[in-house]
């Protein structure tokens, strides 16, 4: 269970960095539009964070179990960042803090 709560934190705060590259959700998030320069940062630190959850992922058991392991973490986590940015926008900082708390926590423990 640890393990999926790693995933899926990683994956969270991934898919807000990417939808902090589109600009209704810039306006959502920060009250405002972004620069270019840091448009483009927070799409380079969203997928590469997906990439190391999936790199997580593979080398911790069989590819294939483990592919389909990663895709259903990038569904919960796409369900739960798509619920936050419709329902509690005004929140979004405050639970991306939280589930990078959870991913660094969860690591630990997971290492442990």
């Amino acid at each position: 269970m640890i393990f999926f709560i790693l995933i899926w934190s990683i994956c969270t705060v991934a898919f807000f960095a990417l939808a902090s590259c589109m600009s209704k959700h810039q306006k959502q998030i920060f009250g405002r539009e972004l620069t270019a320069s840091k448009t483009k940062l927070a799409t380079l630190v969203g997928w590469v964070l997906l990439i190391i959850a999936l790199v997580i992922c593979i080398t911790h058991g069989n590819l294939s179990n483990m592919i389909s392991y990663w895709i259903g973490a990038l569904t919960f986590s796409a369900l739960f960042v798509g619920l936050c940015l419709s329902y509690f926008a005004h929140k979004a900082k405050q639970w991306v803090v939280a589930c990078i708390v959870i991913a660094i926590l969860s690591c630990i423990t997971y290492l442990i």
